[in-house]
């Protein structure tokens, strides 16, 4: 349910529903077929301009990269999986989507920096094998490391939380550096610290534009993504908030 809510209600679909909607309002009620036809086809343009990307990701990138020359007190680095890809060939197992691939080297290049053991955190969400053993293989494959902990449940970031801390706790581990991409950061944390752990963040992939002037009008296909993408996590933000405040109360 939650992901065709997310897939259905969320950009690009949502917009391009109101957009087909008012299409076929225009005929019986042409002011508000109208309305509601320019509403969605804006929504779907300005999404795709530097300038409102940016003002839109300023709401979740609120955590800076880690300073490299600062030491880092803590048990673990913790990695959260971001999806993954069908093989190159028919039967060949699944591959990390690009955004794991950028998480697990960030949170390889953090272990191997710190000295600390690293935790994988992903589940089955749809099907197939789950997401922390597709990183694993990658881990091994392609940066000759493994990780210590394997936690293969979850679905969902509260669920990468608990089941997380679950395993963290069971090692005496109560602070982490925790990774994951920059506009997902603010989301994972608080879910994180309702289990009790403290965490520093550790985010990867910051994606504001380097653009400026004229340029911060021109519409692109990648800043369309971006800006899905840090919607997707205000509103996942909202919506777990209070999940997360009770946790962190009982």
């Amino acid at each position: 349910l939650r992901l065709l809510a997310r897939s259905w209600l969320l950009p690009p679909a949502g917009p391009l529903l109101l957009a087909l909607l008012g299409l076929l309002l225009a005929r019986r009620r042409p002011a508000l077929g109208t309305t509601l036809g320019v509403a969605g086809v804006g929504v779907l343009l300005a999404m795709s301009l530097p300038v409102v990307s940016d003002a839109v990701q300023r709401r979740v990138e609120v955590y800076p990269p880690l300073d490299p020359s600062q030491p880092v007190e803590a048990g673990a680095v913790v990695v959260l999986a971001g999806g993954v890809r069908s093989g190159p060939a028919p039967g060949a197992p699944d591959e990390p989507s690009a955004i794991t691939l950028e998480r697990l080297a960030h949170g390889v290049e953090v272990a191997r920096r710190t000295g600390l053991p690293l935790l994988l955190s992903g589940g089955t969400v749809v099907r197939g094998r789950a997401e922390a053993e597709t990183m694993q293989a990658a881990a091994r494959r392609y940066f000759g490391v493994e990780a210590r902990w394997l936690e293969t449940r979850s679905r969902t970031t509260g669920e990468n939380a608990a089941y997380s801390a679950a395993l963290l706790e069971d090692a005496g581990i109560g602070r982490i550096v925790l990774v994951t991409s920059a506009a997902h950061m603010r989301r994972s944390v608080a879910q994180f610290e309702a289990r009790d752990l403290d965490v520093v963040p550790a985010p990867i992939g910051g994606s504001r534009n380097a653009y400026d002037g004229w340029s911060d009008w021109l519409p692109s296909a990648s800043t369309f993504h971006r800006t899905s993408m840090a919607l997707h996590e205000i509103v996942g933000t909202w919506l777990t908030a209070p999940r997360a405040a009770a946790s962190a109360v009982r």
